[in-house]
């Protein structure tokens, strides 16, 4: 794997390296935005066809569709249904009796009456011309009926008459609306006394049956105010629906009601257009561009090929696991999207995990139907967990982290569940959200805990527990410095506290300049009579030496340091600085000696191999270290204080912290470190204010005087004794 990342890193014989190297990073940066827009691409394309649900009532269902969330809301298909039901309620039509109408029907039944009266007289005469007479004088009358009618005894006639002005009147007397006419007729037959016989009832009935008719009409402002009192009188129709219901099933016909279930849920909508889709693709091109620039102008750790690598592949990996995820209902707030995040603030810095954080959230509420809530609890949650666990320095650091998700997540999701409003937030949702958050915790810190450290390794990337692991006194290459060289066991201990307050106000790393100054001079272990902090009451063995010997057994520190420390697999960062933090500096002691003596004299000679310092870091390490073995020089040839003036020692170390950074300025060696001018005065402001605090002048207490004391002689105990 390593071998991998190292051929990946290595320029290769490709005409690609013959562009030139302004070229080739543009190169490199488009093919890290196409890689992160191609999977949005894609994704966002698959949920554009599955967004294409188009039913109509009827129609068989091609999918099982279920409810997201649990909701209840008003029904405006049903209150409709039950509000028409109630308009149309015949017990809302407002009648009112016509009493011309039971005064003409008795009339028209006198007047058939006494017509048949005449043809009966008639019947002696021609029986067959009464009886055709008779069906003719009342419409519907057959045959048989008006033989009889004709053919009766005056007696059964005049029963027949009398009660047939008797029933009609009581029928006339009550409501006859058009539509209980028939039913009216129909019970006729139970209105006829029954002191007549069969055949005289049933033509009563025949009598009268011709002359029911409605009695009543409809008043239509009355009916019309009636029945709209009557419809506004129903309340709405409140519909609940489970979190995973099924609304609609696979191969059942789509109801009406099925339809409005989602139509609320979003669940029903027309694909978008071609036009519309593009454009969407068009802005998910100009986030990813966006989010490719921050990162390439953020830190220089986003411009190494393996951390591009491990930035790409968990966005990239994260989208495609939150493409199938987080649309499920059960799974929405649980998935671990802030573990992601998390784990580039640890392996690289808050910056670009601020910058992942919005990305993936913007795209996953994309991918989950533009849901502004899942934008939300992605991007804070997200930030909560990176801001807890970024520069982890304790392993509870984790534990703490999945709790702010945890708690990021459930306040971000019920708030904005109670600002849309879509849903009311009960008890039972409350649960659910809270539920899911803590789950997202548990994995996000879990994944976060148990991944960092293999990723560290494998992509070379240092972790703030791996530094403090090595900042431990027991640690082989400690032990040994300070055991056989603790002069320079001491400086850098004295170095590493002035260069993590310095990286601490500039922005830098301050974790990483303390430990790279623990390591920075383990090159003296082999050789540490060399050099001064070391030669208590020995000699000087560069007296014995040329200066160009001297200068290139100084020089070998810094080689000999970068072999130790990769022998003994520190960090890439730590050996880079090791290596840059003398830069190309001169070792202007024995070059001046040099010259002194009228040697030939190349002044590369005498000059540290480099390179220059390439991160804040380097630099700061780089100042700290010639600031310390300056200020000691100083101290140790008497030269900051002067009896008499308490303010000598801080002009002295103003004048030899602000000679150091010049020296440094001017012989470009913070050229390619990217730090400010205002920042390096802020590092002098920091150094200063801590030697002072080291080298403050003392009260020298005088020695107590003392007296010669005479012994008391106890004559008594003496003569005793």
């Amino acid at each position: 794997m390593r071998s991998f990342f190292q051929r990946l890193s290595e320029r290769t014989e490709s005409p690609l390296w013959a562009l030139p190297p302004r070229v080739r990073e543009w190169l490199l940066w488009i093919t890290v935005a196409l890689t992160l827009w191609l999977p949005l691409v894609v994704l966002v394309y698959g949920a554009w066809e599955a967004s294409g649900v188009n039913l109509r009532p009827g129609q068989i269902a091609d999918r099982t569709i279920k409810a997201p969330y649990t909701a209840t809301f008003e029904s405006q298909l049903l209150t409709q249904q039950a509000r028409q039901e109630a308009y149309d309620d015949a017990r809302n039509v407002v009648l009112v009796r016509d009493p011309s109408v039971e005064a003409a029907q008795l009339e028209a039944l006198n007047r058939v009456l006494t017509q048949l009266e005449n043809i009966r007289s008639q019947r002696s005469t021609d029986l067959a011309a009464a009886t055709q007479q008779a069906q003719a004088a009342l419409e519907g009358l057959s045959p048989e009926d008006a033989q009889l009618l004709v053919s009766l005894s005056d007696a059964s006639w005049g029963r027949i008459e009398a009660e047939a002005r008797r029933v009609l009147a009581e029928v006339l007397a009550e409501e006859v609306r058009s539509d209980n006419v028939a039913q009216v007729k129909e019970q006729l037959p139970e209105r006829v006394s029954l002191s007549l016989n069969g055949v005289e009832r049933r033509l009563v009935v025949v009598l009268v049956r011709s002359f029911v008719r409605p009695n009543v009409r409809v008043d239509e402002q009355a009916t019309r105010a009636a029945r709209e009192a009557a419809a506004q009188a129903v309340a709405p129709i409140m519909v609940t629906v489970q979190e995973g219901q099924v609304i609609v099933r696979d191969g059942d016909p789509v109801t009406p009601e099925a339809l409005e279930k989602l139509e609320f849920f979003g669940l029903l909508s027309p694909r978008q257009s071609w036009p519309e889709f593009l454009g969407l693709l068009a802005l998910l091109g100009l986030w990813a561009a966006a989010f490719v620039l921050a990162l390439y102008r953020s830190t220089q750790h986003t411009r190494q090929s393996r951390q591009l690598l491990l930035i790409v592949g968990l966005v990239v990996v994260t989208l495609l696991a939150g493409r199938l995820l987080v649309p499920v209902p059960e799974l929405r707030y649980a998935f671990p999207v802030a573990g992601t995040v998390m784990l580039l603030a640890v392996l690289l810095d808050f910056r670009t995990a601020t910058l992942a954080s919005w990305f993936l959230a913007l795209a996953l509420g994309i991918l989950d139907g533009f849901s502004l809530v899942t934008t939300l609890v992605a991007g804070f949650g997200s930030l909560a967990g990176a801001a807890a666990v970024w520069r982890a320095e304790r392993t509870m650091t984790f534990l703490w982290s999945g709790l702010a998700v945890a708690v990021s997540t459930a306040a971000t999701a019920l708030a904005g569940l109670l600002a849309l409003g879509r849903q009311p937030v009960d008890i039972s949702l409350a649960g659910n959200v809270v539920l899911q958050s803590g789950i997202n915790g548990v994995l996000s810190a879990s994944l976060c805990f148990l991944s960092f450290s293999l990723l560290g390794r494998l992509l070379g990337i240092t972790t703030h527990l791996q530094l403090l692991e090595l900042a431990h006194p027991t640690q082989p290459l400690l032990a040994r410095l300070a055991r056989e060289a603790p002069g320079t066991y001491h400086h850098s201990l004295v170095v590493g506290n002035l260069a993590e307050a310095a990286a601490e106000v500039v922005g830098a790393d301050p974790l990483l300049a303390r430990v790279a100054c623990l390591y920075h001079d383990i090159g003296k272990v082999l050789h540490p009579e060399l050099y001064v902090e070391n030669q208590t009451n020995r000699m000087n063995v560069h007296e014995a030496l040329d200066p160009q010997t001297s200068a290139r057994l100084i020089k070998e520190h810094v080689t000999e340091g970068v072999k130790l420390a990769k022998r003994a697999r520190l960090p890439k960062p730590i050996v880079d600085i090791v290596q840059q933090h003398h830069g190309t500096t001169l070792i202007k002691y024995f070059y001046v000696k040099a010259q002194e003596r009228g040697l030939p004299v190349d002044e590369r000679d005498f000059r540290y191999p480099g390179p220059r310092p390439q991160s804040k870091e380097a630099a700061v390490v780089l100042l700290a270290d010639s600031v310390e073995a300056a200020v000691r020089a100083a101290a140790q040839a008497g030269k900051l204080y002067e009896p008499g003036d308490p303010q000598c020692v801080s002009k002295r170390l103003a004048e030899i912290v602000d000679r150091v950074i010049r020296d440094r300025l001017e012989d470009g060696q913070l050229d390619e470190a990217d730090l400010t001018l205002r920042q390096i005065s802020e590092i002098r402001r920091v150094f200063l204010s801590m030697l002072e605090g080291v080298y403050h002048p003392r009260i020298e207490y005088p020695e107590p005087t003392r007296e010669p004391v005479t012994p008391v002689i106890d004559e008594r105990a003496a003569a005793e004794a």
